[in-house]
Protein backbone atom coordinates (compact mmCIF):
# COMPACT_ATOMS: atom_id res chain seq x y z
CA UNK A 1 0.00 0.00 0.00
CA UNK A 2 1.17 3.21 -1.38
CA UNK A 3 1.24 6.08 1.54
CA UNK A 4 0.96 9.94 0.43
CA UNK A 5 3.63 12.36 1.60
CA UNK A 6 2.91 14.04 4.20
CA UNK A 7 4.00 17.78 4.73
CA UNK A 8 4.67 19.16 7.92
CA UNK A 9 4.08 23.11 8.70
CA UNK A 10 7.43 24.83 9.55
CA UNK A 11 7.40 24.80 13.74
CA UNK A 12 6.69 28.33 14.87
CA UNK A 13 10.55 28.40 16.31
CA UNK A 14 11.68 27.84 12.60
CA UNK A 15 9.76 30.17 10.93
CA UNK A 16 10.78 32.61 13.09
CA UNK A 17 14.20 31.75 12.77
CA UNK A 18 13.34 32.04 8.53
CA UNK A 19 11.96 35.26 8.96
CA UNK A 20 15.11 37.06 10.06
CA UNK A 21 17.25 35.39 8.08
CA UNK A 22 15.54 37.13 5.35
CA UNK A 23 15.28 39.97 7.25
CA UNK A 24 18.88 39.44 7.63
CA UNK A 25 20.04 39.56 3.89
CA UNK A 26 17.56 42.57 3.08
CA UNK A 27 19.44 44.50 5.70
CA UNK A 28 22.86 43.72 3.73
CA UNK A 29 21.83 43.83 -0.02
CA UNK A 30 19.68 46.94 0.50
CA UNK A 31 22.50 49.40 0.95
CA UNK A 32 24.05 47.58 -2.37
CA UNK A 33 20.79 48.01 -4.17
CA UNK A 34 20.70 51.12 -3.30
CA UNK A 35 24.02 52.41 -4.50
CA UNK A 36 23.16 50.63 -7.64
CA UNK A 37 20.29 52.69 -8.30
CA UNK A 38 20.94 56.10 -7.34
CA UNK A 39 23.67 55.11 -10.22
CA UNK A 40 27.10 54.37 -8.08
CA UNK A 41 29.14 51.56 -9.53
CA UNK A 42 32.67 49.60 -8.81
CA UNK A 43 35.27 50.65 -11.11
CA UNK A 44 38.17 47.81 -12.09
CA UNK A 45 40.04 49.62 -14.77
CA UNK A 46 42.72 51.10 -12.88
CA UNK A 47 44.68 49.26 -10.69
CA UNK A 48 43.13 50.85 -7.55
CA UNK A 49 39.69 50.12 -7.18
CA UNK A 50 37.56 52.86 -7.15
CA UNK A 51 33.67 54.34 -6.73
CA UNK A 52 32.33 56.08 -10.28
CA UNK A 53 28.78 57.64 -10.77
CA UNK A 54 26.78 56.33 -13.81
CA UNK A 55 24.25 57.95 -15.86
CA UNK A 56 21.59 56.42 -18.67
CA UNK A 57 20.56 56.96 -21.63
CA UNK A 58 17.35 56.56 -23.70
CA UNK A 59 17.38 56.62 -27.41
CA UNK A 60 13.89 56.04 -29.91
CA UNK A 61 14.35 55.15 -32.98
CA UNK A 62 11.83 54.85 -36.44
CA UNK A 63 13.29 52.33 -37.86
CA UNK A 64 13.08 48.74 -35.82
CA UNK A 65 16.34 47.35 -38.20
CA UNK A 66 19.04 49.45 -36.84
CA UNK A 67 22.53 49.37 -35.43
CA UNK A 68 23.21 51.25 -31.66
CA UNK A 69 26.44 52.73 -31.45
CA UNK A 70 27.65 54.67 -28.02
CA UNK A 71 31.31 55.56 -28.55
CA UNK A 72 32.49 53.56 -31.08
CA UNK A 73 31.16 50.07 -29.84
CA UNK A 74 27.98 48.32 -30.61
CA UNK A 75 25.31 48.38 -28.19
CA UNK A 76 24.14 44.43 -27.68
CA UNK A 77 21.11 45.06 -24.97
CA UNK A 78 17.50 44.39 -25.52
CA UNK A 79 15.79 46.84 -26.67
CA UNK A 80 13.21 48.46 -23.72
CA UNK A 81 10.40 48.94 -26.54
CA UNK A 82 10.67 48.06 -29.72
CA UNK A 83 11.37 51.29 -31.16
CA UNK A 84 13.57 52.58 -27.87
CA UNK A 85 16.62 51.20 -26.36
CA UNK A 86 17.84 52.09 -23.16
CA UNK A 87 21.58 52.21 -22.38
CA UNK A 88 22.40 51.84 -18.92
CA UNK A 89 25.90 52.25 -16.88
CA UNK A 90 26.98 55.40 -18.65
CA UNK A 91 30.48 57.21 -17.00
CA UNK A 92 29.53 60.95 -16.75
CA UNK A 93 30.75 63.30 -19.99
CA UNK A 94 30.08 63.32 -23.38
CA UNK A 95 29.36 60.50 -25.45
CA UNK A 96 28.64 59.75 -29.37
CA UNK A 97 25.69 57.80 -30.03
CA UNK A 98 24.98 56.61 -33.56
CA UNK A 99 21.81 54.89 -35.13
CA UNK A 100 22.72 53.21 -38.38
CA UNK A 101 21.51 50.48 -40.64
CA UNK A 102 22.62 49.13 -44.48
CA UNK A 103 20.64 51.37 -46.92
CA UNK A 104 19.99 53.91 -44.48
CA UNK A 105 21.59 57.50 -43.77
CA UNK A 106 23.58 57.40 -40.17
CA UNK A 107 22.05 59.88 -37.59
CA UNK A 108 24.95 60.69 -35.03
CA UNK A 109 25.05 62.73 -32.02
CA UNK A 110 27.19 64.02 -29.08
CA UNK A 111 25.59 64.47 -26.05
CA UNK A 112 26.67 65.21 -22.19
CA UNK A 113 25.47 62.42 -19.74
CA UNK A 114 25.25 63.12 -15.76
CA UNK A 115 25.33 60.97 -13.10
CA UNK A 116 21.83 59.77 -12.24
CA UNK A 117 20.32 61.23 -14.70
CA UNK A 118 18.94 59.73 -18.07
CA UNK A 119 19.86 61.28 -21.50
CA UNK A 120 16.91 61.61 -23.88
CA UNK A 121 17.59 61.51 -27.96
CA UNK A 122 15.50 60.62 -30.61
CA UNK A 123 17.01 59.36 -34.17
CA UNK A 124 15.61 59.11 -37.17
CA UNK A 125 17.05 57.53 -40.43
CA UNK A 126 16.41 58.06 -44.26
CA UNK A 127 17.10 56.23 -47.25
CA UNK A 128 20.59 56.84 -48.93
CA UNK A 129 18.46 55.94 -51.99
CA UNK A 130 15.45 57.75 -52.56
CA UNK A 131 12.40 55.12 -53.07
CA UNK A 132 9.61 56.64 -54.96
CA UNK A 133 5.99 55.00 -55.85
CA UNK A 134 5.33 56.21 -59.52
CA UNK A 135 1.96 57.51 -60.18
CA UNK A 136 1.43 57.59 -64.20
CA UNK A 137 -1.58 58.62 -66.26
CA UNK A 138 -2.18 55.27 -67.29
CA UNK A 139 -1.57 51.69 -66.06
CA UNK A 140 -2.13 48.11 -67.23
CA UNK A 141 -5.41 45.68 -66.16
CA UNK A 142 -3.20 44.92 -62.91
CA UNK A 143 -2.72 48.38 -61.85
CA UNK A 144 0.99 48.38 -62.82
CA UNK A 145 2.24 52.10 -64.01
CA UNK A 146 3.06 53.23 -67.51
CA UNK A 147 5.55 54.93 -69.13
CA UNK A 148 5.61 55.74 -72.55
CA UNK A 149 9.36 56.18 -73.38
CA UNK A 150 11.74 53.69 -74.77
CA UNK A 151 14.58 54.62 -72.63
CA UNK A 152 15.64 52.59 -69.46
CA UNK A 153 14.50 52.91 -65.88
CA UNK A 154 17.75 55.28 -65.47
CA UNK A 155 15.72 58.61 -67.14
CA UNK A 156 12.97 58.00 -64.98
CA UNK A 157 14.29 57.44 -61.40
CA UNK A 158 17.39 59.59 -61.39
CA UNK A 159 19.63 57.96 -58.35
CA UNK A 160 15.97 56.45 -56.52
CA UNK A 161 14.64 53.07 -57.26
CA UNK A 162 10.78 52.86 -57.52
CA UNK A 163 9.27 50.41 -54.71
CA UNK A 164 6.55 49.31 -57.33
CA UNK A 165 7.19 47.67 -60.71
CA UNK A 166 6.58 49.86 -64.00
CA UNK A 167 6.57 48.99 -67.82
CA UNK A 168 7.17 51.12 -70.66
CA UNK A 169 5.18 51.57 -74.15
CA UNK A 170 7.05 52.24 -77.10
CA UNK A 171 3.85 53.36 -78.64
CA UNK A 172 1.80 56.49 -77.54
CA UNK A 173 -1.35 54.46 -77.72
CA UNK A 174 -3.71 54.61 -74.55
CA UNK A 175 -6.49 51.90 -75.45
CA UNK A 176 -5.25 49.01 -74.41
CA UNK A 177 -4.48 50.79 -71.14
CA UNK A 178 -6.84 52.16 -68.12
CA UNK A 179 -6.68 55.42 -66.31
CA UNK A 180 -5.39 56.01 -63.32
CA UNK A 181 -7.49 57.76 -61.26
CA UNK A 182 -5.05 58.18 -58.50
CA UNK A 183 -3.18 60.23 -61.40
CA UNK A 184 -5.81 62.63 -61.44
CA UNK A 185 -6.16 63.05 -58.02
CA UNK A 186 -2.59 64.04 -57.48
CA UNK A 187 -2.73 66.27 -60.42
CA UNK A 188 -5.22 68.06 -58.97
CA UNK A 189 -3.36 68.60 -56.05
CA UNK A 190 -0.81 70.85 -57.66
CA UNK A 191 -3.03 72.11 -60.33
CA UNK A 192 -4.93 74.02 -57.34
CA UNK A 193 -1.93 74.95 -55.46
CA UNK A 194 -0.19 78.10 -56.20
CA UNK A 195 3.31 77.48 -56.63
CA UNK A 196 5.98 80.23 -56.90
CA UNK A 197 10.08 79.40 -58.36
CA UNK A 198 10.80 82.18 -55.52
CA UNK A 199 11.60 81.06 -51.88
CA UNK A 200 9.82 81.73 -48.62
CA UNK A 201 11.91 84.84 -47.63
CA UNK A 202 11.52 86.24 -51.60
CA UNK A 203 7.45 85.76 -51.27
CA UNK A 204 7.61 87.55 -47.79
CA UNK A 205 9.33 90.25 -48.54
CA UNK A 206 7.32 90.84 -51.78
CA UNK A 207 4.61 90.13 -49.21
CA UNK A 208 2.86 87.45 -51.48
CA UNK A 209 1.55 84.75 -48.85
CA UNK A 210 3.26 80.99 -48.84
CA UNK A 211 1.93 77.69 -49.64
CA UNK A 212 0.79 75.32 -46.58
CA UNK A 213 1.82 71.56 -47.18
CA UNK A 214 -1.07 70.30 -44.40
CA UNK A 215 -3.64 72.18 -47.00
CA UNK A 216 -4.63 72.01 -51.03
CA UNK A 217 -6.77 75.56 -50.40
CA UNK A 218 -5.22 78.55 -50.50
CA UNK A 219 -5.26 80.26 -46.89
CA UNK A 220 -7.92 83.12 -45.98
CA UNK A 221 -6.47 86.60 -46.34
CA UNK A 222 -6.21 88.76 -43.37
CA UNK A 223 -5.81 91.82 -45.15
CA UNK A 224 -5.91 93.63 -48.47
CA UNK A 225 -2.04 92.93 -48.96
CA UNK A 226 -1.00 89.81 -47.33
CA UNK A 227 -2.19 86.59 -45.61
CA UNK A 228 -0.88 84.19 -42.65
CA UNK A 229 -0.86 80.67 -42.86
CA UNK A 230 0.32 79.35 -39.28
CA UNK A 231 2.42 75.93 -39.26
CA UNK A 232 1.41 74.25 -36.08
CA UNK A 233 1.67 70.13 -34.64
CA UNK A 234 0.56 70.23 -30.77
CA UNK A 235 2.41 73.24 -29.70
CA UNK A 236 5.44 73.63 -31.54
CA UNK A 237 4.93 76.24 -34.49
CA UNK A 238 6.93 76.45 -37.07
CA UNK A 239 7.62 79.86 -38.70
CA UNK A 240 10.13 82.11 -41.31
CA UNK A 241 11.50 85.12 -39.91
CA UNK A 242 14.38 87.52 -40.58
CA UNK A 243 15.61 85.22 -43.40
CA UNK A 244 15.88 81.95 -40.87
CA UNK A 245 13.34 79.30 -40.27
CA UNK A 246 12.73 78.48 -36.87
CA UNK A 247 10.94 75.80 -34.28
CA UNK A 248 8.74 77.75 -31.32
CA UNK A 249 7.05 76.25 -28.32
CA UNK A 250 3.89 77.80 -27.46
CA UNK A 251 3.23 75.59 -24.54
CA UNK A 252 4.04 75.53 -20.64
CA UNK A 253 7.19 74.75 -19.55
CA UNK A 254 6.07 71.11 -17.91
CA UNK A 255 5.31 69.28 -21.22
CA UNK A 256 8.21 71.55 -23.35
CA UNK A 257 10.51 69.06 -25.63
CA UNK A 258 13.75 67.82 -23.46
CA UNK A 259 15.77 69.02 -26.54
CA UNK A 260 14.88 73.06 -25.81
CA UNK A 261 16.49 72.69 -22.74
CA UNK A 262 19.47 72.44 -20.80
CA UNK A 263 20.99 71.89 -17.45
CA UNK A 264 21.61 75.26 -15.49
CA UNK A 265 24.93 76.10 -16.41
CA UNK A 266 27.86 78.65 -17.28
CA UNK A 267 27.78 79.80 -21.36
CA UNK A 268 31.41 78.35 -21.00
CA UNK A 269 29.67 74.55 -19.74
CA UNK A 270 27.43 75.06 -22.32
CA UNK A 271 29.55 75.87 -25.28
CA UNK A 272 31.21 72.29 -24.10
CA UNK A 273 28.22 70.04 -23.47
CA UNK A 274 26.12 71.39 -26.40
CA UNK A 275 27.99 73.20 -28.59
CA UNK A 276 28.64 77.25 -29.08
CA UNK A 277 25.24 78.44 -31.15
CA UNK A 278 23.33 76.89 -28.43
CA UNK A 279 25.08 79.25 -25.59
CA UNK A 280 24.93 81.97 -27.74
CA UNK A 281 21.30 81.15 -28.29
CA UNK A 282 20.57 81.25 -24.65
CA UNK A 283 22.59 84.47 -24.32
CA UNK A 284 20.08 86.08 -26.87
CA UNK A 285 17.11 84.42 -25.32
CA UNK A 286 17.89 86.18 -22.19
CA UNK A 287 17.70 89.47 -23.58
CA UNK A 288 14.33 88.97 -25.50
CA UNK A 289 10.88 89.67 -24.81
CA UNK A 290 9.33 88.10 -27.61
CA UNK A 291 11.35 84.46 -27.39
CA UNK A 292 11.99 84.15 -23.31
CA UNK A 293 13.53 81.44 -21.52
CA UNK A 294 11.76 78.88 -19.56
CA UNK A 295 13.34 77.56 -16.34
CA UNK A 296 11.74 74.67 -15.02
CA UNK A 297 13.96 73.19 -11.97
CA UNK A 298 17.67 73.01 -12.55
CA UNK A 299 17.31 73.48 -16.66
CA UNK A 300 17.08 76.11 -18.47
CA UNK A 301 14.77 76.43 -21.49
CA UNK A 302 14.49 78.37 -24.59
CA UNK A 303 11.67 78.69 -26.49
CA UNK A 304 12.89 79.22 -30.09
CA UNK A 305 15.00 77.03 -32.23
CA UNK A 306 16.71 77.99 -35.60
CA UNK A 307 16.50 75.05 -38.21
CA UNK A 308 19.78 73.59 -39.99
CA UNK A 309 18.97 75.04 -43.71
CA UNK A 310 22.08 74.49 -45.43
CA UNK A 311 22.97 77.86 -46.59
CA UNK A 312 20.35 77.71 -49.11
CA UNK A 313 17.07 79.20 -49.92
CA UNK A 314 13.78 77.58 -48.31
CA UNK A 315 11.14 77.06 -50.77
CA UNK A 316 8.80 75.63 -49.05
CA UNK A 317 8.86 73.60 -45.44
CA UNK A 318 6.38 71.75 -43.00
CA UNK A 319 6.42 69.19 -39.80
CA UNK A 320 7.54 66.10 -41.36
CA UNK A 321 4.56 63.28 -41.38
CA UNK A 322 3.50 61.56 -38.12
CA UNK A 323 6.24 63.90 -36.64
CA UNK A 324 6.35 67.08 -34.43
CA UNK A 325 9.94 66.45 -34.09
CA UNK A 326 11.43 66.41 -37.25
CA UNK A 327 10.57 69.09 -40.23
CA UNK A 328 10.34 68.71 -44.24
CA UNK A 329 12.05 71.56 -46.28
CA UNK A 330 12.55 71.93 -49.92
CA UNK A 331 15.95 73.67 -50.56
CA UNK A 332 17.73 74.73 -53.80
CA UNK A 333 18.95 71.44 -54.36
CA UNK A 334 16.32 69.05 -53.05
CA UNK A 335 13.86 68.02 -50.42
CA UNK A 336 15.62 67.70 -46.90
CA UNK A 337 14.56 66.34 -43.45
CA UNK A 338 15.82 68.21 -40.32
CA UNK A 339 15.47 67.71 -36.51
CA UNK A 340 14.60 70.58 -34.32
CA UNK A 341 17.26 69.03 -31.52
CA UNK A 342 20.06 71.48 -32.10
CA UNK A 343 22.31 69.68 -29.38
CA UNK A 344 25.16 69.39 -30.48
CA UNK A 345 24.07 69.73 -33.88
CA UNK A 346 21.39 69.21 -36.10
CA UNK A 347 20.98 66.14 -38.13
CA UNK A 348 19.40 67.04 -41.87
CA UNK A 349 19.43 63.76 -44.45
CA UNK A 350 17.99 64.14 -48.23
CA UNK A 351 15.14 62.74 -48.92
CA UNK A 352 14.87 63.53 -52.41
CA UNK A 353 17.25 65.14 -55.12
CA UNK A 354 16.12 67.68 -57.42
CA UNK A 355 15.87 71.23 -58.51
CA UNK A 356 12.39 71.33 -60.84
CA UNK A 357 10.57 70.23 -58.10
CA UNK A 358 6.99 70.52 -56.26
CA UNK A 359 5.68 68.79 -53.07
CA UNK A 360 2.59 68.53 -51.65
CA UNK A 361 1.59 66.19 -48.46
CA UNK A 362 -1.73 64.96 -48.12
CA UNK A 363 -3.07 62.73 -45.17
CA UNK A 364 0.47 62.31 -44.65
CA UNK A 365 1.60 61.17 -47.23
CA UNK A 366 4.51 63.20 -49.29
CA UNK A 367 4.16 63.67 -53.21
CA UNK A 368 6.76 65.25 -55.62
CA UNK A 369 6.36 66.63 -59.34
CA UNK A 370 9.22 66.76 -60.53
CA UNK A 371 8.91 68.29 -63.91
CA UNK A 372 6.05 66.61 -65.95
CA UNK A 373 6.51 62.96 -63.63
CA UNK A 374 4.41 62.67 -60.18
CA UNK A 375 5.59 60.53 -57.67
CA UNK A 376 5.21 59.57 -53.63
CA UNK A 377 8.18 59.21 -51.56
CA UNK A 378 8.72 56.36 -49.10
CA UNK A 379 10.15 57.70 -46.49
CA UNK A 380 11.59 53.60 -45.20
CA UNK A 381 13.30 51.12 -48.04
CA UNK A 382 9.89 48.76 -48.84
CA UNK A 383 10.68 45.24 -49.87
CA UNK A 384 9.13 43.77 -53.06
Amino acid sequence: MTHEPQIQILTRKHRSVFFWLLVMVFLITLPSLIFYTTGYRLSFENEETSIVTTGGMYVTTDNLEVDVYLDEEQVERPRLFRSAYYIQNITAGQHRIAVQSPGYQTWVKELPVDSRVVTEVSAFNLPIQAQLRPITAYETATGTAVYFSTGTSSTVFRDATSTEPFVYSSSTATSTFQLNEEFVFVESLFGTTSTSSKSVFDRFMDEVSRFGFSTSTPPEATSSTSTTTKTVRGDIELLDADGELYAKWQGSSTDIPYYFCVASSSRASTTQRYGEHVAVAIKEARASTSTPLLIDENRICRTQIKLDRLRQDVFYYDFFPNSSDLVLMQLEDGIYVTEIDDRSWQNTQLLYAGTNLQIIVENDVIFVQDGDQYFQIATEIESN
